[in-house]
């Protein structure tokens, strides 16, 4: 698989799982992904809690240019579950 389409394929699959608001897609994405690309970051985080993958999965939203329909909400959990 080339290079970019990789990427652009990693990137729909964290779009949509970030979009889903679920924590547990996200570890699927992260799992499936980590084991595609080699990375120890997502590989870790498909072994978090609940409680990291969710925090996470908050502030990768809040982060995301292109999810700036879901930011308010992101800034809403995120203050009602201080770290």
């Amino acid at each position: 698989m080339d290079s970019e389409r990789t990427i652009s394929d990693y990137n729909q699959a964290l779009v949509s799982a970030l979009r889903s608001r679920d924590p547990e897609r996200l570890r699927a994405v992260a799992a499936e992904w980590g084991r595609r690309l080699g990375n120890r970051g997502l590989q870790q985080l498909a072994r978090a809690s609940r409680d990291i993958i969710e925090r996470r999965m908050w502030l990768m939203i809040r982060d995301r240019p292109d999810l700036a329909d879901l930011h308010d909400e992101a800034e809403r959990w995120l203050r009602e579950h201080p770290a």
